[in-house]
């Protein structure tokens, strides 16, 4: 088995919510001791959906194998801890709007006159300067400027925006990605850097393809393959894509459809792309004639590229899934076993340890400071921090 390669590395977690914690979630995951900071009252995405104990769904899959410390930053004494715990850190990570941090002492000018070889990460929504940048932002409101909604409209041309954190996760894989960058420019320069990112410019990357496309054909872009779609069957629902010719005239053989195959309208993928609604309107009257496991036998024999519509409860039971061992069987308290899944390229013999409650782990991080008993009980009777109890919760 090879060894974690963030085995070692001290990340200092400020952030809240999923752009910032899921970033320091990857950096666990790959084998980094990443202390998370949350304010008493815990990470507000804590009280995000349903869940126990501060224990939400997102809270969990943004949090995976971190430590918590709970403590407040608008006393002195919490500067200080935070301070402190920033100086040893390799990797400081933040999400304030701009300007918040430098107020509370822990900007990057201020981290790395203590610590110059930090790699100091600001996550924000619109960047660090500009006519937007202290404007607030939600995956919603990404989605909908940055032309995520537009470009997914329902059939009647209204802009949707997609049901799952889309902005987020991906400005934080582009952070988890930035921050082994300037580690590998560390190992070789010894020296730290300040990374940059937003939601806004995030997004921008995100979607490089379809806005490249946008300005060569304005207005709606040709289908990328025909046939294509979701297409009803008489018992659920089917994808099918046609990007080869082989996946094209396949589709069309299992469909009883090979008449098409040589028809001018659809012989090549120029008229082929011309005449889609029409090729899409016969697939999906074929289709919706028998049930869907008679059509995934039949485009299954001829290599087609498809799918069956499927649920996460499908999809983690799925086995693919299970020979992959995608998912983990984690034992999350308070819940017991939930299937988590296991970050791409991530060995399955490193260990994956559950999401923290608040303040889980605020009396080991204090010691690790060196804070003997009388220290810590003199910083929770000030209310600076908060020592979670097994038996009851924080105190």
């Amino acid at each position: 088995m090879a060894e974690p390669p963030y085995r070692g590395l001290k990340v200092l977690d400020l952030s809240q919510g999923i752009a910032g914690p899921y970033c320091a979630t990857l950096l666990a995951q790959q084998g980094a001791d990443v202390i998370k900071a949350e304010p008493l009252a815990g990470d507000w995405l804590r009280n995000a959906g349903e869940g126990r104990e501060g224990m939400s769904a997102l809270a969990i899959a943004s949090n995976l194998g971190k430590r918590s410390i709970a403590l407040d930053a608008t006393k002195p004494q919490g500067r200080e801890l935070l301070a402190r715990l920033a100086a040893r850190s390799d990797v400081v990570l933040q999400n304030y709007r701009p300007g918040v941090i430098e107020r509370l002492g822990l900007g990057y000018e201020t981290v790395a006159a203590a610590n110059p070889n930090v790699v100091y990460v600001s996550v924000t929504g619109f960047g660090p300067d500009g006519p937007d940048a202290q404007k607030p932002g939600t995956d919603s409101i990404f989605q909908s400027m940055t032309g995520m909604a537009s470009r997914n409209r329902d059939p009647d041309g209204k802009p949707r925006r997609m049901p799952i954190l889309i902005p987020d996760t991906v400005t934080a894989v582009y952070a988890a990605q930035a921050v082994g960058a300037a580690l590998y420019a560390r190992a070789r320069n010894g020296k730290g850097r300040h990374l940059r990112l937003s939601l806004f410019e995030a997004c921008a990357a995100f979607q490089a393809a379809p806005i490249v496309e946008s300005r060569l054909f304005p207005g709606e872009a040709p289908p990328l393959t025909v046939p294509a779609g979701v297409f009803r069957t008489k018992d659920g629902w089917l994808t099918l894509s046609g990007v080869t010719e082989a996946h094209f005239t396949g589709t069309l053989r299992a469909l009883g459809l090979e008449a098409l195959i040589d028809d001018f309208r659809f012989a090549t993928i120029g008229p082929r792309r011309k005449n889609a609604s029409m090729l899409n309107e016969e697939v999906a009257r074929r289709l919706a004639e028998r049930d869907t496991a008679h059509w995934i036998e039949k485009l299954a024999a001829e290599d087609a590229l498809f799918a069956p519509i499927a649920d996460y409860s499908a999809f983690v039971d799925s086995p693919q899934a299970q020979h992959l061992g995608a998912f983990a069987a984690l034992d999350q308290p308070p819940y017991g076993e939930l299937p988590v899944a296991r970050m791409p390229g991530a060995e399955h013999a490193w260990p994956l340890r559950p999401a923290p409650r608040v303040g889980e782990h605020t009396d080991e991080i204090l010691r690790e400071l060196g804070l003997d008993d009388a220290a810590i009980s003199g910083l929770v009777a000030a209310a600076a921090v908060r020592i979670y109890d097994r038996g009851g919760g924080c105190s």
